[in-house]
């Protein structure tokens, strides 16, 4: 199944994903919203959290920096255990 997964797949899931969660979000819970509050509280925290996900999306980082590429490897090498 993978190998057939192609990135604008992904591209249409995650474009999916935010519009379901724009329809069902209660009042005030909006992703963007979220962010609002994630920036009153931990400002530097979600800003280096917004950088490193535009980073990894536009293959800025090198993969041994990359905690998304870690994550990928990790969950990849759990599953073939």
């Amino acid at each position: 199944m993978r190998s057939r997964i192609k990135a604008w797949h992904l591209w249409l899931f995650v474009g999916a994903a935010v519009v379901v969660a724009e329809v069902v979000a209660p009042e005030g819970e909006l992703l963007s919203e979220g962010v609002d509050k994630a920036m009153e509280h931990h400002p530097v925290l979600t800003r280096a959290a917004i950088e490193i996900t535009a980073r990894h999306l536009t293959n800025d980082l090198p993969a041994n920096l990359d905690p998304f590429t870690w994550i990928a490897r990790l969950a990849t090498s759990l599953a073939r255990t």
